[in-house]
């Protein structure tokens, strides 16, 4: 009988004195990539999640996940019925063509609904999907809140006028992920027609008319963040020329009427007095009219190989080149200028492998970058991932579901060596913290009946502190980092902790609202009750075992992970169960079940959940 003792493994010798192989069992790889699965197209597992694909009866498993969350206009999605807020919420938001009050949403309020969202949705992957566009395509709240500030004295009012921008680009994002046919040109063209970028990146007050020079932080941006890549296939010319392509792109005020025709006539006088919506305008009178020449004599590199070296691309005749020269136009035709520069650029294949490696990042690990010799021989299996994705790309004409099923359908995605190899962001492990303890008592999965839950508010303090983690506001145009380096420190890693001490405290207790020596992380209104999802998801009679109890939460917090990783953390779970708050032995099993604040069992309890939460092994997904 083999045992496991910390890091020693004993064995009985029952055998005659000789020379014996020791083998340790890898978990199935169906169990890893089940994980793997939970972990990067969803927010982290619910315990719900981990029984329906992977641990119940009848478990559908992590490849009929991934064909739903694929479809998710196939899912019916009742996330709006888990919290009065979301509803609420929902109500105060102001659509394109809709008059701003203080009566709408401020930015408060739409962190808290796209938190609600992430936490409870039944869409994981749209959710994940659109955090991945608000970070590509990135915009700044506060940008629009001083751009308002030249029309108006009142704050508030310009908070929700900011707020309104990014709900607007937001839920434009989710109508097209929603399509089945949805192409990355389609998210591209949702970015450049946003008030929003519009601000945060200069082009409102662009002009190119006359002697005027364009402003290039756009141009620069849409090249080196938004679709090729840092210095893949174009220079500072190339700039300047696209530049002048959003001369004349601006925002404006219009009549509600008019909201969406760019071409309308703006609103003029004291616009704090007028009724109207701040939305993207053409200002035809500003356009720069005159040919731009733009990717000159340029031509696709060799190390792309074929198709790629062997086709025309747009106009041009001559194979490889991917030159776009823009006519001279005039009047409102000069809007085209900008939607041929980004259809040019949509479907490039510098554009196919940047984008490809970004969602490789997000869906497999953090070692992913452009610039590979797809011709040489031993590319690396991320590269060969990378190509893959280009190929679904190329044939499906950018189709976004193509490039997503290269990368769940890959050798990379699906081994073993994938799992845990990504550090959650504040916003994945806050989220994924509730998720891991979050079922409904009755089932209805209604509004106050989880086990684990939040307001959505109380997080934001929590994700700032853990490395100043805005949502929606991120002032640099690179977007929040998705590789570890950005999140990993002796000070972020203290307030992860400080925020699963503060949400695994019992709500009204000292330490819940951050007043742990006054430097807590409060938690406020995200709360959790591990004692009742023990008591609808074991038997009566595992309540009182250490080693019962021990293992539940072990194998929903850890679930890629097999008994020989988790014998020491095993050990230290039971050992802490069974010792009371003075360091003295207490038999868990004496202890009388309860969920009530304050009891040894509910106490116990929590303390248990928050040494799990708090280990490394969670901050990984």
């Amino acid at each position: 009988m083999v045992t496991v003792g910390g890091y020693e493994w004993r064995a009985t010798q029952a055998h005659p004195q000789g020379f014996y192989r020791v083998q340790a069992s890898q978990l199935s790889t169906n169990t890893v990539y089940g994980a793997t699965v939970l972990n990067r197209l969803a927010y982290g597992p619910t315990p719900d999640d981990l029984e329906r694909v992977m641990t119940g009866q009848g478990a559908i498993g992590p490849e009929a996940y991934i064909f739903e969350q694929l479809s998710p206009e196939l899912i019916v999605e009742d996330v709006a019925n888990m919290h009065t807020n979301i509803n609420w919420l929902e109500g105060k938001f102001a659509s394109q063509d809709t008059l701003v009050t203080t009566n709408h949403a401020s930015i408060t309020d739409l962190r808290a609904w796209f938190t609600l969202r992430a936490v409870g949705a039944r869409r994981q992957l749209l959710e994940v999907l659109l955090q991945f566009c608000e970070n590509h395509f990135v915009t700044q709240y506060g940008k629009s809140f001083q751009f308002f500030d030249t029309y108006y004295d009142d704050s508030a009012l310009q908070n929700r006028l900011a707020t309104q921008l990014e709900y607007v680009e937001i839920e434009k994002w989710r109508t097209a992920l929603l399509n089945p046919a949805c192409t990355f040109y389609d998210l591209l063209r949702i970015s450049v027609e946003s008030p929003a970028m519009i601000i945060y990146l200069d082009t409102v007050s662009s002009r190119g008319d006359g002697t005027r020079i364009a402003n290039e932080n756009y141009a620069r941006e849409l090249l080196e963040l938004f679709t090729f890549g840092v210095d893949n296939g174009y220079d500072q010319t190339d700039i300047v020329e696209v530049s002048k392509c959003w001369t004349g792109w601006t925002v404006s005020k219009m009549d509600l009427t008019n909201a969406f025709n760019p071409f309308a006539t703006p609103q003029s006088g004291a616009l704090s007095n007028t009724v109207g919506s701040w939305v993207f305008r053409y200002n035809s009178a500003w356009h720069n009219t005159g040919i731009k020449r733009v990717f000159t004599n340029k031509f696709v590199p060799a190390r792309f190989g074929a198709p790629y070296t062997t086709k025309s691309y747009g106009t041009n005749t001559v194979p490889l080149l991917y030159e776009l020269i823009i006519p001279s136009r005039s009047g409102t035709k000069t809007i085209q200028d900008g939607y041929e520069v980004i259809q040019h650029l949509a479907n490039l294949p510098f554009t196919q492998e940047y984008i490809s490696v970004k969602l490789c990042r997000l869906f497999v690990h953090d070692g992913f970058t452009h610039g590979y010799d797809f011709a040489d021989p031993n590319l690396s299996p991320e590269g060969q991932l990378v190509r893959q994705c280009m190929n679904a790309w190329e044939t499906s004409n950018g189709n976004l579901r193509a490039v997503l099923s290269a990368i769940f359908g890959s050798e990379l995605f699906r081994s073993h060596s994938a799992n845990a190899q990504k550090v959650k962001t504040p916003f994945e492990f806050v989220v994924s913290a509730i998720r891991a303890l979050r079922t409904s008592v009755n089932g209805t999965y209604q509004a106050g009946t989880f086990t684990s839950d939040t307001d959505g508010y109380s997080l934001a303090l929590p994700m700032q502190r853990m490395g100043n983690m805005l949502l929606f506001d991120r002032d640099d145009p690179d977007g929040y980092p998705e590789g570890a380096p950005g999140w990993i420190s002796a000070g972020t890693i203290a307030e992860r902790v400080r925020f699963v001490q503060s949400f695994c405290i019992a709500f009204g207790q000292n330490g819940h609202t951050g007043v742990q020596s006054g430097t807590g992380n409060d938690a406020g209104n995200t709360v959790c009750n591990p004692v009742e999802l023990i008591k609808l998801k074991l038997p009566s009679s595992s309540w009182t075992s250490a080693e019962d109890v021990a293992d539940y939460f072990l194998n929903i917090f850890y679930s890629s992970e097999g008994a020989g990783n988790l014998a020491l953390m095993r050990q230290a779970a039971i050992n802490y169960l069974n010792t009371n708050d003075q360091g003295d032995s207490s038999p868990f099993a004496n202890l009388a079940v309860s969920s009530i604040a304050g009891t040894n069992y509910d106490t116990r309890v929590r303390g248990l959940v928050a040494m799990l939460l708090s280990q490394a092994r969670f901050q990984e997904q």
